[in-house]
């Protein structure tokens, strides 16, 4: 077989593979393997050389296609970058355009919450404002004269329709009345009667502007604001306006007169006000044995508090003295050591001096027998203040209890209409447990102050006999 033919069909399939694909070369290739196997070596020749032209002609065929569509995708592919660069750039335009329209319909959703509550806000304003109208259209009318509610009675009918014009009527009313008020001129003065500070009625004149009244009596002596009483008789209030000014506004001139502006309250609150023997008599019986407590445990603490203080501790160079007089037999010039101490202490040493001779068992056994009859002396008072803080708060209690029981009776018999009849019981209830609370957490400090200085001094004792006790051990020894 001719090898130059061989190369060149080689380079030929070569083209194809890359052009055409395998399954044309495969097929090919059967070919030619079934005209090798069939003919003989001239005629292989033959056959190939013909194979080898058909495939120069495909090849030339397919390279021409190929030429044919690099082309055209030459030509083709700027316009369609170009579309595609388009199309991205339009698709960011939009993504941008959405995230727009996304954060504006944020902002419009927060503003149209806003703007909702602001409404419904003014809802209710609006409604609480109609309500008060509503109540001054009717105030009105009742304190009008029946002249002017027949000359206002258009108005006062529209004030009472449920809608705009009615709204707009009850501002129209509002505005009558501060021209009613603007209006207004000081009265010439009533003649009448008025309970003076000396609780006696005093003739005299009235003199009234608006809920405001003002009295001066025709001796010259009382003058000042009028404030009711439940008897439905006037009373002056003492040292609240000078008469000049009184007298300047009856006749009529320019005048600046004191005047209440809670038109009476601040009056019945201070009549309210108790004092402290009203307040501690509001508590019933129950307050009295809260009060003897209190009475009894600050004098027991007041007592025990001094008796403490001027103890003086007594510090290791006394005992040591005490034990160094002992050592060289000086029994005398020990006691002496302890002249002017005042300590329970003292009275354990001096007792082991006396006995210092006996054995260390036995002394210890006095030394501890005399210490258990100090501790009495030294924590009296102290569990009497343990009992004041702790029933002070239950007699509170109990009198709280009272007070209710006797609340719910008078509730039982007037009913709750009128609360003054109740207030005695409920002061009863409230007070008591005041003052047991007021008993109880002073004595609860006082009784933790003075254990604790007690504690000290028991430890300061036993520090001290066993100290001593040590101390003499060597005596004996012997």
């Amino acid at each position: 077989m001719n090898p130059r033919l061989l190369m060149r069909i080689a380079s030929i399939l070569k083209h194809l593979v890359s052009s055409r694909g395998l399954g044309v070369v495969t097929a090919i290739l059967i070919t030619i393997g079934d005209v090798t196997a069939q003919d003989q070596p001239d005629a292989v020749d033959t056959k190939l050389k013909a194979s080898a032209e058909r495939l120069d002609t495909e090849l030339e065929a397919t390279l021409a296609e190929l030429t044919a569509l690099r082309d055209r995708i030459a030509v083709e592919k700027p316009p369609l970058a170009a579309k595609m660069q388009e199309t991205a750039a339009t698709l960011r335009e939009k993504q941008r355009e959405y995230d727009i329209a996304r954060s504006s319909r944020e902002a419009i959703e927060s503003e149209f919450e806003k703007a909702e509550k602001e409404l419904r806000l003014w809802r209710d304003e609006r409604a609480y404002l109609d309500g008060l109208l509503f109540d001054f259209r009717k105030n009105y009318e009742a304190s009008s004269s029946l002249a002017r509610s027949s000359e206002l009675s258009e108005l006062l009918l529209a004030a009472d329709q449920p809608d705009e014009a009615g709204t707009a009527a009850r501002v129209d009313l509002v505005a009558e009345a501060i021209t009613d008020l603007s209006s207004v001129v000081t009265s010439p003065g009533i003649k009448g009667e008025a309970i003076g500070p000396d609780g006696v009625l005093h003739p005299g004149t009235f003199i009234e502007i608006g809920p405001v009244s003002w009295f001066l009596d025709e001796a010259g002596k009382i003058s000042g604001l009028v404030s009711p009483t439940s008897a439905l008789t006037p009373e002056v209030i003492p040292g609240t306006a000078e008469r000049k000014e009184i007298e300047a506004l009856l006749a009529g001139k320019d005048a600046s007169p004191l005047f209440d502006p809670t038109l009476g309250t601040a009056v019945a609150l201070e009549e309210v006000e108790d004092t402290l023997i009203e307040h501690i008599l509001k508590g019933g019986i129950w307050i009295y044995p809260i009060l003897l407590l209190a009475l009894v445990s600050f004098l027991v603490a007041i007592f025990k508090f001094l008796s403490m203080l001027r103890l003086r501790e007594l510090g290791p160079g006394t005992v040591s003295a005490v034990v160094a007089h002992l050592k060289d037999g000086e029994s005398a010039a020990a006691r002496q050591t302890l002249t002017g101490i005042a300590h329970p202490t003292t009275e354990i040493l001096d007792y082991g001096i006396e006995h210092a001779d006996l054995p260390r068992a036995a002394l210890e056994e006095k030394l501890y027998e005399k210490h258990l009859s100090l501790l009495p002396k030294l924590q009296r008072g102290l569990p009497f203040i343990a009992i004041a803080a702790a029933t002070a708060p239950l007699l509170g209690l109990l009198g709280t209890v009272t007070g209710m029981i006797n609340t719910f009776q008078k509730i039982t018999v007037f009913g709750t209409g009128d609360a003054k009849p109740l207030a005695g019981g409920i002061s009863e209830a409230l007070v008591t447990t005041e003052f047991g609370l007021m008993v109880a957490i002073p004595s609860l400090i006082a009784h933790a102050l003075l254990s604790r200085r007690a504690a000290g001094i028991r430890a300061n004792m036993e520090m001290s006999s066993l100290a001593f006790l040590n101390g003499i051990k060597p005596l004996e020894s012997n």
